[in-house]
């Protein structure tokens, strides 16, 4: 087949047009790749980029279950026993007071932190595992069962303690039941959680009715309990369910609630004065009562953090 001279000439300038347009476009991205490499090279252009989301740190031991290795004895005046037994801190009734203080305070977070642990009232009727903890420069107390064995609280804020500020809840706490707190220390804000969660008692209720919202509740997290199960589970947590009911007690289903949530920006918290005050900067502590203790953690937390 022959070609038209002026039909070649026409095909040689596409072909030429085309070969400059394909140097022109691997030109064009050589210089992208050229300018991402410069990118990915300044520092200071990856300063501004945004920080990922960080992530809360592993969970510490407090206690190494042994002895009261990094702890001391809290110098109160009349304080009773203190042992470490089956990994457990005991901490038995004195006089008054009786308690352990941590002894290393530069290793401990003043904020942004967690504190998770379990705690257990022997006998007595006071508070059982008080925890004194640092908030900023300053420091404060969880109180567990505080002015005749009831009221939780943070004491003190804007110089007002545990039974009479806005973190103050009236709780029952079986004897010889373990309880799970968790504190958590930001600068805007304290808040604590427990396990199992306090359930009220409608008027009228009857075991039969209390065992059907609780097994209600758990749907909603995905259990599927039979009437029989649902019972034998409160029961473990309310022995005296029977009793506690009628008369309109406090009595818990498992799980965990949020019992304290108080915003502290511009507000003043500080340590209720008086022999309290030798837990600083981080202590246990019960009184007149005999506490236990058990797996005692701390983690870091991010510097903001909404999550539970």
């Amino acid at each position: 087949m022959k070609i038209l001279p002026h039909l070649a000439v026409a095909l040689l300038f596409v072909a030429l047009g085309c070969a400059e347009f394909h140097q022109k476009q691997r030109a064009r991205a050589a210089q992208q790749y050229e300018n991402l490499h410069t990118f990915i090279q300044d520092t200071n252009a990856l300063a501004q980029l945004p920080q990922p989301t960080a992530q809360p740190s592993a969970w510490a031991s407090l206690f190494n279950g042994t002895d009261l290795t990094g702890w001391k004895e809290t110098d109160y005046a009349g304080r009773g026993n203190v042992k470490i037994e089956n990994g457990e801190l005991h901490i038995e009734n004195g006089l008054v007071i009786t308690g352990v203080t941590f002894t290393n305070a530069t290793v401990l977070p003043k904020t942004n932190y967690e504190i998770s642990y379990q705690a257990k009232r022997v006998n007595g009727s006071d508070f059982f595992a008080l925890l004194t903890f640092p908030v900023g420069d300053q420091h404060a107390s969880f109180v567990t069962g505080g002015w005749g064995g009831a009221v939780t609280g943070i004491s003190s804020i804007n110089s007002m303690d545990a039974s009479e500020n806005d973190t103050t809840v009236y709780l029952k706490y079986n004897q010889d039941q373990w309880y799970t707190f968790r504190l958590r220390v930001t600068p805007e804000n304290l808040s604590v959680w427990m396990t199992p969660k306090e359930h009220p008692i409608p008027l009228n209720a009857t075991v039969a009715s209390v065992v059907k919202a609780y097994q209600t509740e758990a749907a909603t997290t995905g259990q599927t309990l039979t009437a029989k199960e649902a019972e034998a589970a409160l029961r473990a947590i309310n022995p005296a369910l029977d009793k506690n009911i009628p008369a309109r007690e406090t009595i818990y289903f498992p799980g965990e609630a949020q019992i304290i949530d108080e915003p502290i920006k511009d507000k003043v918290v500080e340590m209720r004065a008086g022999e309290i005050e030798l837990s600083a900067p981080f202590g246990f502590a019960s009184f007149q009562s005999y506490g236990v203790i058990r797996n005692a953690r701390i983690r870091r937390l991010p510097k903001k953090s909404d999550g539970k």
